[in-house]
């Protein structure tokens, strides 16, 4: 299929740029833009007081990294910059106090520093607005395709620090550690569908889809913190750990499904050996029949909590589970025997000796137990048919 990448779009107009400045000029005003090419053919396109203009790398400083750059593109919002709505209008910056997420569409004040862009009005193409490709040759060499980070911090730019002469005249920065926050995403990825709904048989719709090639790969995602692969640190000491590993909110489809497999057969599904939990490896909100855990479609039971009966007056809840078609069974560990059977009728079916606190029951005890076992079930029946029939009539009564 055909490729129509902006990204070599992008590379020619960085080329005409370079064309027409080819050596550094000093910055006389806050707007003027640097654009270096040196001996290296190393590019970079500065605007306004960057530190980026004294070839300072403000993400590394001040580790002993060694670093290469092809081309650099870097710019400074400062507090006067100007802003334009979508026809290229200059407008004045919205205010945060105003922001509600009712009229965010609105209100919010966006910037860019590259903007790739690409309208596709040719059918089976695959338009690409930024492809990063990267290829591993050397034994032992890594490869990224991508690379991205979001970060925050005022420290590099108080007085006396590293970087506190590129910080704007009329910026105001303060070192308030108890108050200082913002809000950080490492990557967005927006799907705007004004099509039909991304559902089988129409085309797919995907935020972020992950294709494997060539020989088995790890993991499709890996969340990782700063000091994953450092050992002798304790989880209360590792850095910019995580509250959540995926969130949903408020955006799945009431037909939708949180998690899905299309495949035949794999080792295991979740897999949490390495992992202790401290409340609970997993937690379910049920209530009846249809809300908990079903086997094979339900046709070999559920597994629910909640209440004991939908119109019960037992408002206690209760752990159930619900026999499948043909009852419910519990065998030995090596899967050989089978110790007690229940049936949708109510049989119940032991093999093996029965022990009453702590004593075995000898078989004649068995033979005079089980009569009494049957006349308390009668009883417990009866006493259940009771209770129905009173509720029954209690309904009746209140409705006339």
């Amino acid at each position: 299929m055909k490729k129509i990448s902006s990204f070599v779009m992008l590379s020619c107009l960085i080329s005409n740029l370079i064309f027409f400045y080819s050596y550094a000029t000093p910055i006389t005003d806050m707007n003027e833009v640097l654009i270096q090419k040196n001996e290296n053919e190393v590019t970079k396109i500065v605007r306004n007081h960057h530190p980026r203009q004294d070839n300072l790398w403000i993400q590394y400083y001040p580790l002993t990294t060694a670093l290469r750059k092809n081309i650099v593109i870097s710019d400074v919002i400062s507090p006067d910059a100007t802003w334009e709505n979508y026809s290229g209008i200059q407008i004045d910056r919205h205010r945060s106090e105003i922001e509600t997420p009712e009229n965010y569409d609105d209100s919010h004040n966006h910037y860019q520093n590259i903007l790739s862009e690409v309208l596709n009005f040719q059918e089976n193409s695959n338009a690409v607005s930024i492809w990063g490709d990267s290829y591993a040759v050397a034994d032992q060499s890594k490869a990224w395709g991508g690379f991205f980070s979001a970060r925050s911090g005022v420290t590099p730019f108080l007085p006396g620090a590293a970087f506190e002469t590129y910080v704007p005249e009329n910026a105001e920065i303060k070192n308030e550690p108890e108050k200082y926050d913002t809000q950080l995403t490492g990557i967005e990825i927006d799907v705007l569908n004004g099509g039909l709904p991304g559902v089988y048989p129409n085309m797919s719709k995907t935020g972020l889809q992950i294709v494997g090639f060539g020989n088995p790969n790890s993991m499709a995602i890996e969340v990782r913190c700063e000091d994953t692969d450092k050992e002798g640190v304790s989880p209360d000491e590792r850095k910019g750990v995580w509250e959540s590993g995926i969130y949903f909110k408020n955006s799945l489809a009431p037909y939708g499904r949180v998690l899905v497999t299309d495949f035949e057969k794999a080792k295991i599904g979740l897999d949490f050996r390495n992992t202790l939990f401290s409340e609970g490896t997993i937690s379910f909100k049920t209530q009846q029949v249809g809300t908990g855990i079903l086997l094979n479609d339900g046709n070999s039971g559920e597994i629910y909590g909640g209440q004991r009966w939908n119109e019960g007056e037992d408002l206690n809840d209760w752990l159930t589970l619900r026999a499948g078609n043909g009852g419910i069974r519990i065998v030995s560990q090596d899967n050989t025997r089978e110790l007690v059977a229940i049936d949708n009728f109510g049989g119940i079916y032991l093999n093996g000796d029965i022990y009453l606190n702590g004593k075995k029951l000898p078989d004649y005890s068995l033979k005079l137990f089980s009569p009494i076992i049957v006349l308390l079930a009668l009883l417990a029946f009866l006493t259940y048919k009771v209770i129905k029939l009173s509720m029954l009539i209690k309904k009746v009564s209140f409705q006339n």
